[in-house]
């Protein structure tokens, strides 16, 4: 089989690697599409610290080809393929696709029937690459035992922030999105998102209005597509408040804890979502998601490694990613 390999830094090369044999538990998929992200792009860089050689590629879908007999999944059935698995052996008990572990930017992968996901024919391949997004908003909902009618403030209008709002209201609470970039903020708008507002000083009054001079009873900031400071969300939460601080889990933060001690304000930290995977492809199917306002833009594989240079080059500079879905297509 052929793989994207990582001899070393801005080095990504195409080459063979042996095929791949499946026990009785595993399958064997064919990658058909991969998700291009910010986490891949440092990996390449150098930025994220692995073991050469190494495959990047946190997110994809494909087909399995071959089902072993206790592996309860079908030839032929499109999967989703978590970027997330447990790992008994890991410091953390976790190993993460294309930063601790082998990635996705390969023809075929093998793996257990617990790490794969059957999508439904009402999840397109456009949507299967929201499951992450939509899987963390859903442990973020659950983490924050957000309510009906709470108002939940989210600093930072990305994709990720995108869908969290989405999400929260399809659980009936009521979301205010915060974020710097008219662009984003005008694409919420579009998909249904009622208050959003610029991070800056207006905020302040702005929640207050919303909120009838309560303040917001709990908050996120993510990481994703932000770099806004994070500590301006304390002094907006109602005492005893939910905060929550969502990052890939390459990202560090700098977070000044004095309004947060002040007010008693429990925070959590959440950079993955694997609990909340089948819960996340249903309700994608069931339309939960307004994506249509979303970017998406569709590569040939043979293009991953001037892509790859030309973010590498973006985020040396220290400029966010741009806001498109980069799919690589892996010829069947």
């Amino acid at each position: 089989m052929k793989v994207w390999q990582l001899a070393y830094p801005h080095n990504l090369q195409h080459v063979l690697a042996p095929d791949l044999k499946i026990s009785s538990d595993k399958v064997k998929v064919k990658v058909t599409k991969a998700l291009l992200t910010e986490s891949d792009v440092s990996v390449y860089s150098g930025a994220i610290k692995v073991k050469a050689p190494f495959i990047p590629g946190r997110f994809a879908i494909g087909q399995v080809t071959e089902a072993g007999e206790d592996s309860f999944v079908k030839k032929g059935e499109r999967v989703y393929l978590a970027g997330v698995t447990e790992d008994e052996l890991a410091p953390d008990g976790l190993k993460v696709a294309g930063e601790t572990t082998d990635g996705f930017y390969r023809d075929f992968v093998v793996a257990g029937s617990d790490d794969v996901y059957s999508l439904p024919a009402s999840v397109s391949d456009e949507a299967a690459f929201l499951i992450d997004a939509v899987a963390l908003a859903e442990r973020i909902i659950d983490e924050m035992h957000v309510s009906v009618g709470q108002h939940i403030l989210v600093l930072g209008g990305g994709l990720y922030s995108n869908v969290l709002c989405q999400i929260l209201i399809y659980h009936r609470a009521v979301p205010i999105l915060a974020d710097n970039n008219t662009e984003r903020l005008a694409r919420a708008k579009k998909c249904g998102i009622y208050y959003t507002f610029p991070n800056d000083e207006t905020l302040k009054q702005n929640v207050l209005k919303v909120t009838g001079g309560k303040f917001a009873d709990g908050a996120v900031y993510m990481a994703y597509a932000n770099r806004s400071e994070p500590s301006v969300l304390f002094p907006l939460v109602k005492r005893d408040a939910y905060v929550s601080f969502c990052a890939p889990t390459c990202k560090s933060l700098h977070v000044n804890l004095e309004y947060a001690l002040k007010n008693n304000v429990t925070i959590k930290g959440i950079t993955e979502s694997r609990e909340f995977v089948s819960t996340a492809i249903n309700l994608l199917a069931n339309k939960a998601v307004n994506y249509s306002e979303f970017p998406y833009c569709s590569f040939k594989e043979e293009e991953l490694p001037s892509l790859m240079e030309k973010y590498a080059n973006i985020l040396g500079s220290g400029a966010n990613m741009p806001e498109e879905m980069d799919i690589l297509k892996f010829i069947f």
